[in-house]
């Protein structure tokens, strides 16, 4: 059965409470398809509601193999973009710069699927139950390729406004996230079950309507995703140390850092670092830290805006980790604290002033970057009253060791109940949904 035209509209429910709404689109071109999806959700985020808005245009041949694409992702004054297309077997990024900007080219084994926020990166079309797809997926939302792996499970009738339609039920694993999805006969998504009670489901555009006019008693999704704790951690800033089991459903490879943090088997210990001491003089010359002190599409560290404010906030300091506390402290002071659900870059972030933890980091680590000072971003969970919530901070080098600083709390260094569970760039973090609504804590030990 040949792929067909179609323009699908999507309820978006988030623990049966009215999010947004989607419109996807599957447009035949001469020698393809054009794949347009618009997102528009709200989050409670802290009870604050925020607004988001993905849009994402893709040009991909009668396989559903990728061209190119344009995203863009808009959350009230901050925004992000990403172009890209394919040029034989290299994926070209077009990456924003002081100027023109420049690419990055990523050579792959075959031309992907694009990931899409709404719709499937191609039909599952001719299923039977027990079939296993494996599909190469492009993610332009990180800028890295994926596999998804999609088992059919059962072929079973789903009631969407209120007639029953054939289907196929599906579990697609992708980034190490299980979705449950129901498909129709031509291949499209009717519904789509997420971690943390995101529904999404065709509908039509009255219906939608109806919901639009209805009560958006929106759960707050900081909540939802926090990690559950078995246990009891005191409030302490005296704290030692924690120890802790790690529980759940999947399997993690949450970092042994080295200096505060130890993982041996599913126990995970992190102790407080000792004063940090510095090792050499600013700017470090060591190979070993080029990776850490390279500019990146979100660490814009080599923007003249970037580098003024960096030599402003430092100035003639030598001493690492005094640099490192004058970066911290400026961002702390520096920014206003709003919730900022976007992929934040360096410049956006000291043009506006503002973000949440992700914000901070970002900034902090690019301007020690751009003073020659290595730095990168921790992504975890911090302890907060009655449970462990995600955040991000920094880890300076000193020379001997590694030593963290939260520029959203100012703290330098950070407590015990800073949890890292991965370092790396803005293309890395939404790694952590791997863990959302399956990692769980028992405290085993903390004083």
């Amino acid at each position: 059965m040949a792929a067909t035209e179609a323009d699908d509209w999507f309820l978006i429910r988030i623990r049966g409470a009215y999010s947004g709404v989607g419109r996807s689109r599957q447009i035949q071109t001469g020698n393809g398809w054009n794949l347009r999806d618009d997102l528009n959700i709200s989050l409670n985020l802290q009870g604050r509601i925020k607004p988001i808005r993905i849009t994402s245009s893709a040009e991909v041949d009668s396989d559903f193999r990728l061209i190119a694409f344009d995203l863009k992702v808009s959350s009230g004054i901050v925004s992000f973009r990403q172009k890209g297309r394919m040029e034989g077997r290299d994926l070209v990024l077009e990456l924003p710069g002081p100027d023109r900007g420049g690419t990055k080219r990523i050579r792959l084994a075959e031309r992907p699927r694009i990931s899409r926020s709404l719709g499937l990166p191609a039909p599952l079309k001719d299923l039977e139950v027990g079939d296993q797809i494996r599909m190469p997926i492009f993610d332009p939302m990180d800028g890295n390729k994926w596999e998804a792996v999609i088992n059919v499970l059962e072929k079973a009738a789903l009631e969407i406004s209120d007639r029953k339609v054939e289907a196929w039920r599906v579990r697609a694993s992708f980034r190490a996230v299980d979705m449950t999805l129901w498909v129709d006969r031509e291949g499209r998504l009717l519904k789509g079950l997420m971690p943390l009670g995101i529904t999404v489901i065709r509908s039509d555009r009255s219906e939608i309507a109806k919901e639009m006019k209805g009560v958006r008693d929106l759960p707050d999704f900081v909540s939802l995703a926090a990690v559950q704790v078995d246990g009891s951690i005191p409030d302490d800033d005296q704290l030692k140390f924690i120890r802790l089991k790690v529980q759940g459903q999947g399997t993690w490879a949450i970092p042994s850092d080295g200096f505060r943090q130890t993982l041996e088997g599913s126990e995970l210990s992190i102790t407080r670092e000792k004063p940090p001491k510095a090792g050499y003089s600013l700017p470090c010359t060591d190979p070993k830290m080029e990776e850490h002190l390279a500019p990146s599409r979100f660490l814009r560290s080599d923007h003249p805006e970037i580098i003024k404010a960096a030599k402003i906030v430092v100035g003639d300091e030598k001493d690492p980790v005094k640099a490192a506390q004058l970066i911290n402290s400026w961002v702390a002071n520096n920014l206003k604290k709003v919730p900022t659900p976007s992929v934040p870059d360096a410049y956006s972030v000291l043009q506006t002033r503002q973000g949440d933890c992700n914000e901070h980091a970002v900034l902090a680590v690019s301007l020690a970057r751009a003073v020659g000072l290595p730095a990168r971003i921790a992504v975890g969970l911090v302890h907060l009253n009655d449970g462990f919530y995600y955040h991000a901070w920094v880890a300076y080098w000193g020379g001997q060791n590694w030593f963290t600083g939260d520029p959203m709390m100012n703290l330098l260094p950070v407590n015990p109940t800073h949890i890292t569970l991965l370092y790396g760039d803005v293309d890395k973090h939404l790694n952590v949904i791997s863990f959302l609504g399956l990692l769980k804590l028992k405290v085993l030990e903390a004083g």
